[in-house]
């Protein structure tokens, strides 16, 4: 039988909010907890993972293997860490005490935060562009001028969306819980059912060639590009999932890696066959575009705009608002409530509606955000996984992560040496490896490792730290 998780917190006030999750609010189940795999997963933007393997020159089965590796390397990482949400009840920033020390949690807490306020920005100015076009549908606005008239209202769209966002995570756990169940999934179905109807319409049975037509390989640079946007899809949810792993019925933990393996690496490559051949077949890039041109009839448009508003707001609950709530709960002190509406307020402002002006900008814009981040998240989940797994041996004192002082995770002054050693060493050879792979890109007139530099990061941060906390921190990986 499953026990209720009690601490008191000691040598702080800590934030009600950031407490264990009572048992009786651990409820998920192998139902809601897969439909909340899908409905974070099935999202407007994962239909943009087809035209982004298409303009890289891939045919339809390396989408296919590049969706399964990039999906199933982020899968695996999800599961690591959201067994510690599962075990403890305990959410990110607490869960990060342990191998970052209580005071060391605050770069990784901003960096995953900034990541989510980012994705949150972007899928709610893609939900927002589906409100206003079902509105212009309403009206009465052609087909051929939908598209282009709605991307100019979406600032207007954008408030609706997020104070509808506003109204439900106010309820917390069982408030995301009763969405997710729902969002997602009525999206893939319909578009499941979409490119079916296009298969078999005259007007794009010859165009089911070019499905398997490619003009690059599994070992190009543009089949990295694709790899890396893949599991950089995911790699921001395998840093915070305990945020909603903690949810889980304790009684039941292999919920949490089958919800994880058929809700994300199923669902995913799903989404990125089905919206490769949409573009294929059609040539039109953005879901909304594609509906509104092509769907038989104004019921069956309108019902899949209403999915394409749906799905990325789901999405946004599940996945993207948590980490920036996180960062404004522990660095903001404020408390959930305040947080949501604090997040909905950024999400309006970094949601790129004064950037994209076109319905294949938005495509760019992800793929250039999607496709370089891995660097900022590969060292801290390489790290929290190692902790945990190996250093700690799948054991945590809870009451130890709520105390503040040397009684507690504090470590040189509340900052873990082993932790940020491991991160800026994992910097370094990221970068050694990046330059001569032609991994770097400029941002800002910065040079940034890209590409699929997750992978050596997540790897060199876990070796690492393992070393460095039991050798040369002996103090850090002592028990």
């Amino acid at each position: 039988m499953a026990e209720e998780i009690k601490v008191t917190p000691k040598g702080y006030k800590e934030n009600p909010d950031l407490l264990p999750t009572p048992l009786n609010q651990r409820w998920y189940g192998m139902g809601t907890w897969m439909l909340m795999m899908f409905s974070l997963n099935t999202c407007i933007p994962m239909f943009f993972l087809g035209p982004i393997g298409a303009t890289m020159g891939l045919n339809i089965w390396q989408v296919l293997v590049g969706a399964f590796i990039g999906n199933l390397a982020a899968a695996i990482v999800v599961w690591l860490n959201g067994t510690v949400g599962v075990k403890y009840a305990i959410g990110y920033p607490i869960q990060l005490r342990e191998p970052f020390g209580f005071r060391g949690i605050h770069i990784p807490i901003v960096l995953r935060g900034l990541a989510g306020a980012m994705w949150f920005g972007i899928e709610a100015y893609v939900g927002s562009l589906a409100l206003v076009m079902i509105i212009l549908m309403a009206i009465g606005v052609p087909a051929e001028e939908n598209m282009a008239m709605a991307i100019r209202y979406i600032p207007i769209a954008l408030v609706l969306y997020v104070g509808s966002f506003v109204a439900v995570m106010r309820h917390g756990l069982k408030g995301i819980g009763r969405v997710a169940d729902w969002g997602g999934p009525l999206l893939l179905i319909y578009y499941v059912w979409l490119v079916i109807w296009l298969t078999r319409s005259p007007q794009f049975a010859a165009n089911i060639p070019n499905l398997f037509v490619s003009s690059t390989g599994y070992f190009s640079a543009g089949f990295g590009i694709y790899l890396a946007v893949q599991t950089n899809w995911w790699a921001t949810f395998g840093l915070n999932v305990s945020d909603l792993s903690r949810g889980i019925n304790p009684r039941k933990p292999n919920v949490l890696p089958i919800g994880i393996f058929v809700g994300i690496v199923v669902c995913q490559v799903l989404g990125a066959a089905l919206g490769f051949m949409a573009v294929k077949l059609t040539g039109h890039i953005v879901p909304q575009d594609l509906i509104v041109t092509f769907a038989p009839g104004i019921p069956v448009v309108i019902l899949g705009l209403i999915f394409c508003f749906v799905a990325p707001w789901s999405t946004d609950i599940t996945a993207n608002s948590p980490p920036l709530i996180d960062l404004l709960m522990t660095e903001g002190k404020m408390s959930w409530k305040r947080a949501v509406v604090i997040a909905a307020v950024i999400a309006f402002f970094v949601a790129p509606w004064w950037a994209v002006q076109s319905g294949p900008g938005i495509v760019d814009y992800i793929t250039a955000w999607a496709s370089n981040y891995g660097i900022l998240l590969g060292p801290i989940a390489g790290i929290m996984v190692a902790n945990f797994w190996v250093v700690r041996k799948k054991k945590y004192d809870v009451q130890k992560l709520y105390t503040y002082g040397p009684d507690g995770p504090w470590y040189s002054k509340g900052w873990s040496k082993a932790a940020y050693a491991s991160f800026v060493l994992t910097w370094v050879l990221c970068y050694i490896i990046a330059y001569p792979t032609h991994q770097i890109v400029v941002m800002g007139g910065f040079p940034f490792p890209g590409g699929v530099i997750w992978y050596p990061a997540v790897l060199f941060s876990f070796g690492l730290y393992i070393l460095f906390a039991k050798k040369v921190f002996k103090a850090e990986g002592s028990s």
